[in-house]
């Protein structure tokens, strides 16, 4: 039979401690900027929100990790842009400003 194998976890306490504090004061952070923004606009804007996630994940890699940006990630975001602008309707009361 093969051998079992135990996974250590062998950091310091003040390592683990900074790591929990890090993990509870981000989710703290994030739920109460969610309910502000849920208070403040609607559930569909809400969740216009989550879709932004990916792109500013990746912009901040590209800006801070030096990672690159392919042409398709840069047509993803076009891609994302656009959707919001049209789920948003900013899009089309703009449209139907120029029309009068």
């Amino acid at each position: 039979m093969g051998r079992r194998w135990h996974a250590t976890f062998s950091l310091p306490v003040d390592v683990w401690i900074v790591l929990i504090g890090l993990a509870v004061m981000s989710t703290a952070l994030a739920y109460l900027l969610y309910f502000q923004i849920l208070i403040r606009a609607s559930a569909a804007n809400l969740m216009l929100v989550t879709l932004m996630i990916p792109p500013v994940a990746m912009a901040l890699g590209a800006i801070f990790l030096n990672e690159t940006l392919s042409t398709s990630a840069v047509a993803g975001f076009a891609l994302i842009a656009f959707a919001l602008a049209v789920t948003d309707g900013r899009l089309e009361l703009s449209l139907l400003r120029r029309e009068r």
